[in-house]
């Protein structure tokens, strides 16, 4: 999709021009301020292509998160599309949450974005195919990779995820591809650790086993260390109480997720002890479920 064609699928999903109060950006994201919060469809957002994920900014409000080398593309027309320059403040009686990162455009300056639109809309184009082509991953650089301050914002919390998962998820890619999707583990390990950057946490730890006590001492060390936590148990989902009782005694906020749409499949998946001790479930996204679910925790802690 081209910046034009993303900015218009946003628009629509925040309930047209005549909705849209105000829009600034930050380094990775459109920041939409609304008349009516409700006219907000967060899950079609969140489909949408290029949209690495959504969050509340105040009662009126919310960000998309697209990266760096895209929001400014896509800044640019929706701010053609809605009429509304990016320097205008809030209409009176909106209640806004206000950043340091708010980027204020002169009327010069403006005019400057405008021309430009078209070169830019290319070139963001073809930087998006150009990280789509780049399908051979460094693993090591992406457990050890840690964000630079300049990857988050002045005032944001410093959070720290784990995201936990249990027997054959090393095995994405062999095991049964049309259930589990083609994408292997590195490639979900590099959408963990986008996604969980791109939200605002300063780290990202992701831990598999194929061995029920290793998933309990794991829960068990993240006591006081980390923030929010994203487990997929696998089939430990359907029989471990343990791994649940582990989740229940931390107390850190826990998101369940699936790759499957395991509510669909056999009968001894329908039962999920884990499901006891968690704010949601995510099930049949494929991987993307991950970034769904990364992204309501930033939202829950306040990223």
């Amino acid at each position: 999709m081209s910046d034009r064609e993303i900015a218009s699928a946003v628009l629509g999903c925040v309930g047209g021009a005549a909705n849209v109060v105000a829009n600034s950006l930050c380094m990775t994201r459109l920041r939409i301020t609304v008349a009516n919060p409700l006219a907000i469809n967060r899950t079609s957002l969140d489909l949408i292509d290029g949209v690495l994920g959504t969050a509340t900014r105040g009662i009126n409000g919310v960000e998309v998160v697209f990266g760096p080398k895209a929001v400014r593309g896509i800044f640019n027309e929706f701010s053609r599309l809605t009429g509304v320059s990016g320097d205008l403040d809030p209409q009176a009686g909106v209640r806004t949450h206000q950043s340091n990162l708010h980027v204020h455009i002169s009327p010069g300056r403006r005019k400057s974005y405008v021309a430009q639109a078209d070169a830019q809309e290319e070139r963001a184009a073809a930087a998006r195919q150009d990280d789509l082509d780049d399908d051979m991953l460094d693993l090591t650089r992406l457990l050890e990779d840690e964000p630079t301050e300049e990857d988050l914002e002045p005032d944001a919390p410093a959070l720290r995820l784990l995201v936990i998962n249990g027997p054959n998820i090393n095995m994405l890619g062999v095991r049964e591809p049309d259930v589990y999707g083609k994408e292997d583990y590195a490639a979900l390990l590099a959408l963990c650790k986008d996604a969980a950057r791109e939200a605002g946490f300063v780290d990202c730890r992701c831990f598999q086993s194929n061995h029920e006590g290793a998933i309990v001492d794991e829960i068990q060390d993240a006591y006081g260390i980390f923030d929010g936590l994203v487990i997929n148990p696998g089939a430990y989902t359907h029989t471990s109480i343990a791994i649940l009782d582990a989740v229940k005694a931390i107390g850190i906020p826990t998101i369940e997720v699936h790759i499957s749409k395991v509510e669909e499949r056999e009968d001894f998946r329908q039962v999920s002890y884990i499901r006891q001790a968690c704010l949601e479930t995510i099930t049949g996204l494929g991987i993307e479920g991950y970034r769904v679910a990364i992204n309501h925790m930033a939202e829950h802690l306040g990223l």
